[in-house]
């Protein structure tokens, strides 16, 4: 809504300044450049200052380095007034050129390092946008991880993704309407958390109808970082050079970090894929794989740790037994 409010206020901006500049003289083109720039020097006011985007030192240096350029080439103008007689466009030129070349200067001198590292410090990780796809929705545990605080930026959800959401809920299939019911209900909660901002992306892209290709071009025309846990369409992003934020690797990363030689207890639940090789369970998932201990499945028992094995769906620890647990 502060979006729509806002252009439509630099579109009548922007009217108003064209043809108040046409009435005291110009011409329709020099009105609309003038009004033109008056109505971005209004869009970059509220958008870098009001939102605080940028330090007011930053704006400072520049307004006094644009004044005096502007003042510069009033000079130059009036000192060459033949010149700009006969080439009446060069004066137009100099005065959209000069005041912006000395502002962005002031800026690079007065801040006492490159303007590129001034503004990333300034606009920070908020700038960085965050897009949602289907399976990290119906996963769920992306609305924990922004409720923590760890997801920095906008996200977005696109239009695309809800109505995948809501065919997938309008299934005949319970364990599909299920799904499809448990990320629409993500999303609400997404929109109800106050930071980091959730908006719904209305812009389609017709001329793709995979929803995980317009996923991937979506990210590549916007800059934006995906959020999935898609292990096939984390690779075909990361192939087209979409940076990728899987929760499933989150996950994993976030595991305690065993170490070979290390002692374990857990309880065996099954047999495993090898003769007489038991199978238990850490408190977060991790599979632990015991040599020789099939004769002791449904007891608890206290294992050291042979070797580990990291995989694309997590990690397994193979151990052998050390003692049973009373």
């Amino acid at each position: 809504m502060t979006s729509k409010v806002m252009g439509g206020f630099l579109i009548f901006l922007l009217l108003v300044s064209t043809a108040i500049f046409k009435h005291y003289g110009f011409t329709l083109t020099q009105s609309l450049i003038v009004g033109i720039f008056i109505s971005a020097a209004s869009f970059l006011f509220y958008e870098f200052l009001m939102k605080r985007k940028l330090k007011i030192k930053t704006v400072l240096l520049f307004s006094a380095g644009f004044f005096l350029g502007l003042y510069l080439a009033k000079g130059i103008t009036l000192s060459l007034f033949s010149l700009f007689t006969n080439f009446p466009y060069l004066q137009e030129i100099l005065f959209l050129t000069l005041p912006y070349l000395f502002g962005l200067t002031a800026v690079e001198i007065g801040s006492r390092k490159p303007l590129s590292e001034l503004l990333k410090e300034e606009r920070g990780l908020y700038t960085t946008l965050k897009v949602v796809d289907t399976s990290a929705l119906i996963d769920g545990r992306v609305v924990e991880i922004a409720k923590l605080g760890f997801i920095e930026g906008k996200i977005l959800i696109p239009r695309f993704v809800l109505e995948e959401l809501q065919t997938l809920a309008d299934s005949t299939d319970p364990m599909v309407r299920t799904k499809g019911k448990k990320g629409l209900d993500m999303v609400s909660q997404l929109r109800m958390l106050e930071k980091p901002p959730v908006e719904i992306y209305e812009r389609d892209i017709p001329w793709i109808r995979d929803v995980d290709s317009k996923l991937v071009e979506l990210c590549r025309r916007l800059g934006a970082k995906l959020i999935t846990t898609d292990y096939n369409l984390n690779r075909v992003a990361s192939i087209k050079g979409v940076e990728i934020l899987n929760i499933n690797d989150l996950a994993n990363a976030l595991k305690p970090v065993v170490a070979v030689g290390e002692e374990l207890v857990v309880f065996l639940v099954k047999e495993g894929k090898e003769k007489n090789q038991a199978v238990g369970y850490l408190d977060d998932g991790t599979m632990v794989v015991v040599d020789d201990a099939k004769h002791l499945i449904g007891h608890k028992v206290k294992v050291l740790v042979n070797n580990l094995l990291q995989t694309s769906s997590g990690k397994i620890i193979f151990a052998r037994v050390k003692e049973v647990v009373k």
